[in-house]
């Protein structure tokens, strides 16, 4: 293997592996969930990072499926792992808040990006830019920090694969410290709206049906941890999931 292949499978296998500690097999499962019957659909994915998610919705019968990201390093691993197992899957390398108009899609989706829009004014301009690229009667699907966490269970959550430690407050949201455990620990910056914030900007921006998911432990996350385990989860999930139709 050339060490270029090497490095790019040590970055996807440090990315990736936060879906699958304990709270990423529930966000998976809670948010692929939310999603409408993805057959023959046509999807954009925003901040897609390594490619994780798009390969989800071909899995789930996408037809067309294009992934953005503002980190070149994020699309260019993803385009690798394309180029391994062709699935049809575009990528670039484009920033939520400069997004263009890239097409009419059925469906578009955004995980762990509008806590990092910088007031609520830029949030605004960021969800105008994902609805932009939604085909009316599609469906727009979120997934941020969530609004009504308890931060106390937050700092406590280790057995999850990660926890979290309170930061300042900035430009209306909460900033937290996420520390990832495992072989190879790391911690990065994430920010919480307040209840209600995003709810309220993607109906701004013209979207209707705003539905919040209920959390979804898989089932068999379940039986290999036991139905106790998943209790202070259940409580205070770290994130939530919103829909809208446009």
């Amino acid at each position: 293997m050339a060490e270029s292949d090497e490095q790019y499978d040590a970055l996807g296998k440090e990315y990736e592996r936060v879906k699958y500690i304990p709270t990423g097999l529930c966000e998976r499962a809670t948010f692929l969930s939310a999603l409408p019957d993805l057959t023959g659909k046509s999807v954009l994915d925003v901040a897609c990072g390594t490619g994780f998610y798009p390969r989800q919705f071909v899995s789930l019968g996408a037809e067309r499926v294009v992934g953005v990201d503002s980190s070149q390093e994020m699309v260019s691993y993803a385009q690798y792992v394309e180029k391994r197992d062709q699935q049809g899957i575009v990528y670039a390398q484009y920033d939520a808040v400069t997004l263009p108009l890239l097409g009419s899609f059925d469906v578009v989706t955004a995980v762990w990006l509008l806590g990092y829009a910088e007031g609520e004014a830029a949030l605004d301009a960021m969800v105008g830019n994902l609805v932009a690229n939604v085909a009316p009667g599609g469906t727009l699907a979120v997934l941020f920090p969530n609004p009504d966490a308890d931060f106390d269970l937050l700092e406590d959550y280790q057995k999850y694969g990660y926890y979290m430690s309170r930061g300042e407050p900035s430009l209306g949201r909460q900033g937290v410290v996420v520390h990832v455990l495992g072989e190879s620990e790391f911690s990065f910056d994430s920010f919480f709206w307040p209840p209600g914030v995003v709810d309220l900007a993607l109906s701004r921006a013209g979207l209707t049906n705003v539905t919040r998911h209920p959390t979804v432990v898989p089932e068999d996350a379940v039986a290999s941890y036991g139905e106790e385990f998943w209790a202070q989860l259940r409580v205070s999930p770290s994130f939530a999931v919103l829909t809208a139709t446009r």
